[in-house]
């Protein structure tokens, strides 16, 4: 309930019906649960280390190396540091330097807490200590301190430019940064390191392949499968493959395969294309289709048949926009880095928001892994594939009680107390006086417009009066909607493309396609409209219609 109803019930705007119900009877809550308690997000966690300093920071830095692959959970961030510790510990110790250096920054210019708490401006400086100290190891970067310095230098920048990049990019292009920074960062210095003469930063040549490659080789193939999700952390050993799978699915089994599937797809890409096998071998043809997947197949997007074949359209595209840049850049002696990548995932949004407006996108506030978004998608499918069909019935003059019907005996006992201590004169009905004595002796005294508003809602018949089963209905629809509204609300929210807080019957049309119900008809528009007196459709009133009809 909002603040100012709480402190002003006698206020002009009338309250929600949805508000005027709480009073009466307390939701449940019900949220996802994972099989283990230290899977998912772990959002209360984080919560709870809100007033202990060092334990937030470190629980930051973690989630940032996690965030990379999507993985916002600090567990997955230990693995994911033993990992690259098994395949090198230099890279290891600068991935570390990395993080530190871009979560301190977020720290010191004042981000909001939220956002780094979650790794928000501690992946791109992750991804730039993996990335120099990779690179740098070739050369002269083992143990050097400048090298450790620069690293911090440079994560520290990829924060301030996450900060000014990414509200641009979201203001004007409706698109988040991700890796933007560590891009331009991280290729900025090698080309520095490349072209121009100094004696500090030297990069070498890549070591050779283990067991060069002749020709086809189905364990290798399959070796490559896992090892190209592992690159996604600069990792090509299968021991650091496997702690990085083990990470990844720790926040969100989903996003595992779904990884899995993607590099799948750049493998059979890169084998299409005759890439030397030596680079598919290594797992170097995968990380790019990995995190597109990922990217467009559960986080951006619900996990459905349509986001899953658009990340899998991205992973192939990534894979040949892979194909295409390295031609270009590995002769200047240039990595591709995430390039194909942030390209892929860019053309996807651009893509969807045109053609397929009906795969709703993730808020991007409330982007958590993708069980959590695919838990919403499915409150939102029950909720409206209900009100939908008691739409078609409130439209032949029918009202349906199911909820009352389906009702435990124990529950309808609880709403049968409730229902006799309103019912003063034991008539078995309820009047419009007895529901104002009822409000007044809880403390919650409505005005007459919110109460003729609340006892109209419970009387579907227009009796006069509010039977049991009327009265048990409309508790029952608003104990359930209230107990998913956060997800359903969630989901809800992007579909108001123009945030004028108003449904028009085509965004009320997206919403049904997304959940594979059919368009409104006419009919059914002007019954809508009829039912709020012709006034604008806000979320509000949409709600109201989720419970009355």
């Amino acid at each position: 309930m909002s603040e100012a109803s709480q402190l002003n019930p006698t206020n002009s705007q009338p309250l929600p019906l949805h508000e005027l119900l709480s009073r009466l009877l307390e939701s449940e809550k019900v949220s996802h649960r994972h099989p283990l308690p230290i899977m998912g997000t772990l959002q209360d966690f984080n919560q709870s280390l809100e007033r202990r300093p060092l334990l937030d920071f470190l629980n930051a830095s973690l989630r940032g190396i996690g965030q990379v692959a999507f993985a916002n959970n600090p567990i997955s961030g230990l693995l994911i540091i033993l990992a690259v510790l098994i395949q090198s510990p230099w890279a290891a110790l600068m991935m570390m330097v990395g993080v530190v250096a871009a979560t301190v920054t977020a720290y010191r210019i004042n981000i909001d807490r939220p956002s780094i708490r979650n790794g928000i401006f501690g992946f791109n400086g992750t991804l730039i200590g993996l990335a120099l100290g990779t690179f740098g190891s070739w050369g002269n970067g083992s143990g050097n301190l400048l090298w450790a310095l620069a690293i911090a230098v440079c994560a520290a920048l990829s924060t301030v430019l996450m900060k000014h990049l990414g509200l641009w990019m979201a203001v004007h292009l409706k698109l988040p940064s991700m890796g933007v920074p560590f891009i331009l960062i991280t290729l900025l210095f090698l080309t520095g390191a490349t072209y121009i003469p100094q004696p500090f930063f030297e990069l070498g040549t890549p070591p050779p392949f283990p067991n060069p490659a002749e020709s086809l080789d189905g364990v290798r193939i399959l070796s490559a499968l896992v090892t190209g999700v592992g690159q996604v952390f600069f990792s090509g050993s299968m021991v650091s493959a496997v702690l990085i799978i083990i990470a990844l699915a720790l926040c969100s089994p989903m996003g595992a395969l779904v990884a899995f599937l993607g590099c799948a797809i750049g493998l059979l890409t890169g084998i299409l294309l005759g890439v030397d096998l030596n680079v598919l071998y290594a797992g170097l043809w995968g990380y790019n289709s990995t995190l597109t997947a990922i990217a467009i197949g559960g986080i951006f997007y619900t996990p459905n048949l349509r986001s899953l074949t658009a990340g899998c359209t991205g992973a192939l595209v990534a894979a040949f926009l892979a194909w295409l840049l390295s031609l270009v850049m590995t002769p200047l002696g240039l990595p591709i880095v995430s390039i194909p990548f942030q390209l892929a995932v860019y053309g996807c949004f651009l893509v969807l928001r045109r053609s397929l407006s009906s795969l709703v996108p993730v808020a991007p506030y409330s982007i958590a892994n993708p069980e959590e978004h695919r838990f919403r998608y499915l409150t939102a499918k029950e909720v409206i594939s209900a009100f939908r069909s008691r739409l078609r019935g409130a439209m032949e003059g029918e009202h349906h009680k199911v909820l009352f019907d389906r009702a435990p005996q124990e529950l309808k006992g609880d709403l049968r107390y409730i229902f006799n201590a309103i019912d003063r004169d034991q008539s078995g009905s309820l009047s419009l006086p007895e529901l104002r004595y009822h409000f007044e002796q809880a403390g919650h005294p409505l005005s007459e417009e919110e109460l003729n508003f609340a006892f109209s809602s419970m009387d579907f018949d227009n009796s006069g009066e509010i039977d049991f089963e009327e009265f048990g209905e409309l508790l029952l629809r608003h104990r359930r909607l209230m107990s998913r509204l956060d997800e359903f609300s969630t989901y809800f929210i992007p579909i108001d493309t123009d945030g004028n807080g108003v449904l028009e019957p085509e965004e009320m049309n997206v919403v049904l396609t997304s959940v594979n119900e059919p368009p409104l008809s006419d009919e059914e528009v002007s019954f809508l409209r009829q039912r709020i007196g012709g006034k604008e459709l806000t979320w509000e009133r949409f709600l109201e219609l989720l419970l009355v009809i």
